[in-house]
């Protein structure tokens, strides 16, 4: 091996190494709760967001989704003992619905879970029709096909309609005598889809719960629907509206 000064310089014990990096100590690893606690609010948020934003969101989905399957479980769990729609009651004040959401459910005695179900809606029909009105309509036929409806507090151009679709129960042939005698000086006719006349509906015009409740058809009209499944709620309503 031939020997030359730079050799001599690398043999020699007086010649110091270079330490390597991996001979250096290494600094003390912080914990995330140190690496934040040395932050500013600010730099604090944007660094949870910058590297936990998709556990976050994960989290948020997964309370979402955990509230909205809780909610439809325990819904559920409610039975709707009377569904009520107020058509057309135009007028500055609000339809007054604790009438039948509070009034009329604590005389029935209803439980906290038997609900009674109300709605306000507006259709205008034929030429006046709206894109709101056919989107009313379509809510009331589909739920007529589920069985869901049960009354509509209407003014006569929105009976005078479903009554010719033979939405309606006829009054006369399924109301209980006692019922009947109660409501049968109140009777509203309309025409079927073959234009014969029927008692479609009642008027309440001039009842105390017409006007604790707002009501500004002129007249209000209630009509059953025709495949209603509690027409036994019903008439206990009319013997509420009529007996006093």
């Amino acid at each position: 091996m031939k020997i030359t000064e730079d050799s001599m310089k690398q043999n020699s014990p007086h010649t110091k190494q270079a330490p390597q990096a991996a001979d250096l100590p290494q600094p003390p690893r912080r914990t995330e709760t140190e690496k934040l606690k040395s932050m500013s609010l600010r730099d604090r948020l944007w660094y949870i967001w910058a590297y936990y934003k998709f556990h976050i969101l994960g989290v948020i989905v997964a309370v979402v989704l955990a509230v909205n399957l809780g909610s439809a479980f325990y819904r559920t769990t409610f039975d709707t003992v009377l569904h009520c729609i107020y058509l057309n009651s135009r007028s500055e004040t609000q339809v007054n619905t604790a009438l039948l959401e509070q009034d009329f459910a604590a005389y029935m005695e209803l439980g906290k879970k038997e609900l009674i179900t109300t709605e306000i809606s507006y259709i205008s029909f034929d030429d006046n029709a709206t894109e709101y009105s056919y989107a009313a309509m379509a809510k009331i036929s589909a739920l007529v096909a589920a069985h869901d409806l049960d009354i509509i507090i209407g003014d006569q151009e929105a009976m005078d309609h479903y009554a010719s679709l033979n939405g309606f129960l006829r009054l006369e042939e399924s109301l209980s005598p006692d019922v009947l005698a109660l409501v049968k000086d109140r009777l509203y006719y309309a025409a079927d889809e073959h234009g014969s006349k029927y008692a479609c509906a009642v008027d309440l015009s001039g009842t105390a719960f017409a006007a604790a409740s707002n009501l500004a058809q002129t007249p209000p009209l209630l009509g059953i629907i025709s495949n209603s499944g509690h027409k036994d709620m019903v008439e206990a309503l009319l013997r509420y509206l009529f007996q006093a």
